[in-house]
């Protein structure tokens, strides 16, 4: 089955195809400093891959999206398998 998400915005849907937590770290030497003192840069990218109903992937932030439904199931009528007992 599927995990359907919706992009805020638009609320256009889309499959969701996987999530991934991107790092980067990159260094090059500096003009003055060489290898003793280089250039570096990093970040992270929170992104997940979605298809559309043509099967055309996309990366999109995972801010802007939102589960729908999970395998046909409604998020709304799963909300209570969440909830914790007292």
């Amino acid at each position: 089955m599927a995990i359907i998400v919706e992009l805020k915005t638009t609320k256009r849907r889309f499959f969701l195809l996987g999530t991934g937590f991107g790092m980067y770290k990159a260094t090059r030497p500096s003009f003055f400093g060489g290898n003793l003192l280089p250039n570096e840069e990093e970040g992270k990218a929170e992104v997940v891959a979605v298809c559309d109903e043509n099967g055309d992937i996309f990366f999109m932030d995972k801010a802007s999206l939102k589960v729908i439904s999970i395998d046909d199931t409604p998020l709304e009528s799963m909300r209570s398998k969440l909830e914790v007992p007292y």
